[in-house]
């Protein structure tokens, strides 16, 4: 009887070693995403996310994300909608489960989702709303995106930096829906926030913004500001394509090199830089620049919060050894104990879940095209330079004064 205390202990080892992961789970649903194989990854992930276990919230965000990239975007919006509502509610975590993350790992809690995981959701019903010609709801939710970064820096006192592909989607949605002046405001607002006035199309926005509103003071600060521009605006007879794109892929979790029970954000190999989006005539041309950079944020954040990670990891190492004390003590057995401490540190390991099939970043380009219809294609370019999956062919039909938006995701698979 002495003896139980430990066995138990280790028959929970062996039934948690047992136990499949997120990371073994997503393995299979994430091959076959990058492969292309959008509607076997559907099955998959849909038996996963229907197991209401603690890894939901990742198999929604991962489900939302292959129903976008193979352009089923009404389902996306509402597998994100679920993935919104179930981030809010897993901010709360029970005592119970808090105390047995510190004893065993944490992989007993419900995955709460990073910070900036939390923001994607939003950025990817914000994408897929503007895909669906839903601007109204696109809108609120460029809203909802830096308003919950406005949220965690008040409240949290981080150092994290707003959503640079929102506020400019935002924009170009009230552009497109003529409310110059609502739009006219977020590119001012783009501007002021440091760094992006370094991205190519801003200034295009706020030159065709100040001339349309006659603002003449702020067109001339702009137009020498942004010398390189000329071609910025929508003549009668024309109509703009923006392109939406997805670049690379995030990071993943590993342990930490200094430390096994602690995560740390790797960088995954992928072969892409940009696109350029062209017609075959020679017509128009405009190449793609990033504007939120998620494998930055993603390796910053975590990078700000490792200490309070390992002051949680360095208490619950001290609870296992007490815990292998108390075991002795009451079983007048330093075997058990040392057992009992073993078989506590056995489960413990780093939290390596994170949403896998993200991108390394969120790019935009924008050309003036002739109204019509329009075989657009997009080239895939390396960091050397030339095309390394060969063209995407969209075909668009622009109206004049019309905005239209196509949306790509670069081919990068393999290598984990």
């Amino acid at each position: 009887m002495k003896t139980l205390p430990v066995v138990c202990l280790l028959l929970l080892t062996v039934v948690l070693s047992g136990c499949g992961t997120y990371a073994g789970r997503i393995q299979k649903p994430r091959s076959l995403f990058e492969a292309g194989d959008y509607d076997d990854a559907i099955k998959d992930l849909k038996v996963l996310a229907e197991t209401q276990d603690n890894d939901e919230l990742l198999y929604l965000m991962d489900l939302g994300m292959v129903y976008h990239t193979a352009g089923r975007y009404q389902e996306a919006i509402a597998t994100f909608q679920k993935a919104d509502k179930l981030a809010e509610i897993k901010d709360y975590t029970s005592l119970t489960q808090e105390s047995a993350s510190i004893l065993l790992s944490d992989d007993v809690k419900p995955y709460k989702g990073e910070d900036f995981e939390k923001i994607m959701i939003n950025m990817y019903l914000a994408i897929d709303y503007a895909l669906s010609h839903q601007y109204d709801e696109s809108l609120v939710e460029c809203r909802r995106v830096n308003h919950k970064i406005d949220m965690m820096i008040s409240q949290g006192h981080l150092p994290y930096e707003q959503n640079g592909f929102a506020k400019y989607l935002d924009a170009v949605l009230f552009e497109a829906r003529g409310e110059y002046n609502d739009a006219f405001v977020d590119y001012r607002q783009l501007l002021k926030w440091e760094g992006n006035a370094t991205f190519p199309y801003l200034g295009v926005g706020l030159l065709r913004m100040a001339s349309k509103l006659q603002a003449e003071q702020e067109f001339d600060e702009y137009h020498k500001r942004f010398p390189q521009i000329t071609n910025y605006k929508i003549a009668k007879g024309q109509g703009e394509i923006v392109i939406l794109l997805e670049q690379g892929k995030a990071p993943i979790k590993v342990p930490h090199p200094e430390f096994k029970l602690l995560p740390k954000f790797r960088k995954r190999y992928y072969s892409s830089d940009h696109v350029t989006i062209r017609d075959a005539q020679g017509t128009f041309s405009a190449r793609s620049y990033p504007l939120y950079n998620i494998e930055e944020t993603a390796i910053a954040q975590l990078d700000h919060r490792i200490t309070l990670i390992a002051t949680k990891k360095i208490a619950g190492l001290a609870l296992k050894v007490a815990a292998g004390y108390a075991v002795e003590k009451a079983t007048k057995s330093p075997l058990a104990g040392f057992l009992t401490t073993m078989a506590l540190s056995a489960t413990d390991h780093a939290d390596l879940r994170s949403w896998t099939t993200l991108p390394a970043t969120l790019q935009l380009a924008r050309v003036t095209v002739p109204a019509g219809k329009h075989t657009v294609l997009v080239d895939v370019a390396t960091r050397e330079g030339y095309n390394h999956a060969g063209t995407r062919q969209f075909n668009v039909d622009v109206k004049p004064g019309e905005i239209v938006f196509i949306n790509y995701r670069t081919p990068d698979g393999g290598g984990y």
